[in-house]
This record gives structure tokens, C-alpha cells and sequence, in this order.
């Protein structure tokens, strides 16, 4: 029995999200049900496959682990050039790794970082606008990252959650909120060790009502401290969102599959 360790890429414009929707039809395209046919014509239908995460719908990743575990001698380079001949134009596999048999991508994932984007101004540009969030006036960056700053460490992020999340617990650590611009485009980075559902996008809605001007940078943990939903901002469009990196104990990982 081997485990194999596979980190995705992919748009998330085509697809419904990550997790296969058996009851929706065949017409509903989603990261895990094309995977899956592709591992099952690789390596049979009794292998099994964990997900680290479970983006939504129109969300993209740079580096989305998965585990699978099958009977199989296939190494991971030749399942990988196996698997990427399979899987559309918008998936793919760019690295694959054996792992011990114990390793459980979802399970022992320590902390995950994404990225959301921005474009500032009024013209469309269809090669920016597939992946940010396009706001016609400038955003005023500084007082995000003041506002920011109240939503780092250990919190009840209940305002910054779903209606559907179904987590147990609504607490959860952010060790990092990162605001960078590049010309027109601004970006934020953060890592936690945990998310809820939607989570990043309702942050990422309430950030922008400051950089608008519409709230003050202290609004920001006023919302915190309610634990109420209908205080944050909107949930930002989920074509802005990157899933970038996930962590785990390097002891279960094999040497060469430390660097992502």
C-alpha cells in the first residue's frame, strides 16, 4: 500500500468547488470528481483520497495537498505524467511525493495561508479580472492594515463565518494579515491555523468597507466582539481567492517534500 502525496493546481473558474456533489448531475464540474476519475483509471477504484481543504466555488489554488493511498508500485513521477494526461487544462498535478502511511493530509494539516486580490479602477481587463476583485476607486491600504491588525492572534471569528459553516468551535488562531500593492493590484495574505466557512472572503469584504472609507479601521474589532454576521462586510466574490499553502509536521513528510 503506498501513499502518495499530490499538491493541485488549478482555476477555480469552471468548477463548483473542490468537493465531488454526487446528487447535483453529471453537468456540475468539481476539482475532486475530476481527480478522482483520473486516479481510478490510474490506479483502480479502491484507492482513497483525503483533501486538505474544501475550496468553493470559483476559488483557485497554487498548491492544494491531497493524499492517496492505493496498491500500487507506480512512483510518484509516473503517477504524476499519468495523472496530468488525464485531468483538463484547468487542473493539474505539479508535484507528488510518497509519504508515510500514516500521513492524512486533512487531519494533520498544522496551519494554511491564502491570498486574496484586489484591482483598483474602472477598466476591465480580462486578464486581471478572472483573478481579483475589481473596486472603482482606490482603496486606502494603510487603514486596512490598521484594521487588519485587530484581527491577528487567537479569536471567536463567529461574525466572520457562514450561516452554513457547520465547525464546532467558531475560535481560531491567525498568526499573520499581510496588505501588499503592486500598481493597481493589492493583495492580502494570511495564515491561520484553521478557517471557517468563508471566513477569508468576509474578512476580505469587511477590509474592503474600510479601504473604502465606509468604515473605520476600529470598526473592525467593534464586529469581532459581537460575534454577529450581520455586522461584517459583505463576502467578497470568491474569483479573488488563492489557496496557497499548506503546512504539516515535517516528520511525516517525506525528505523532499518539505518546501511547499
Amino acid at each position: 500500500m503506498r501513499n502518495y502525496l499530490l499538491l493541485l493546481r488549478y482555476d477555480g473558474t469552471g468548477f463548483h468547488g473542490w468537493q465531488r456533489q454526487d446528487d447535483a448531475g453529471a453537468s456540475v464540474r468539481t476539482v475532486q470528481g475530476e481527480l478522482e476519475r483520473a486516479l481510478a483509471t490510474i490506479l483502480g477504484p479502491e484507492m482513497h483520497l483525503k483533501s486538505s481543504s474544501r475550496t468553493d466555488a470559483g476559488v483557485h489554488a497554487l498548491a492544494h495537498p491531497v493524499n492517496v493511498q492505493a496498491d500500487s508500485t507506480i512512483p510518484p513521477e509516473g503517477l504524476l505524467k499519468g495523472l496530468n494526461s488525464l485531468l483538463p487544462p484547468d487542473l493539474s498535478v505539479f508535484q507528488a511525493f510518497t509519504v508515510p502511511r500514516e500521513f492524512n493530509a486533512k487531519k494533520l494539516a498544522l496551519g494554511k495561508t491564502y491570498r486574496y486580490q484586489w484591482v483598483e479602477g474602472v477598466n476591465r481587463d480580462p486578464f486581471v479580472d478572472r483573478y481579483a476583485w475589481r473596486v472603482k476607486r482606490p482603496l486606502d491600504v494603510p487603514a486596512m492594515r490598521t484594521a487588519a491588525s485587530h484581527l491577528v492572534g487567537e479569536h471567536d471569528f463567529d461574525a466572520f463565518r457562514a450561516a452554513h459553516c457547520d465547525a464546532a468551535s467558531s475560535r481560531r488562531l491567525l498568526t499573520g494579515i499581510v496588505l501588499e500593492r503592486t500598481d493597481r493590484l493589492l493583495s492580502m495574505t494570511i495564515t491561520g491555523n484553521a478557517f471557517l466557512r468563508n471566513m477569508v472572503r468576509i474578512i476580505a469584504g469587511s477590509l474592503t468597507e474600510v479601504g473604502l472609507g465606509r468604515r473605520t479601521p476600529e470598526w473592525i474589532k467593534e464586529v469581532l466582539d459581537s460575534k454577529d454576521r450581520t455586522r461584517a462586510g459583505q463576502t467578497a466574490p470568491p474569483h479573488g481567492l488563492f489557496l496557497l499553502a499548506v503546512a504539516y509536521p515535517p516528520e511525516l513528510l517525506s525528505d523532499n517534500a518539505h518546501g511547499f
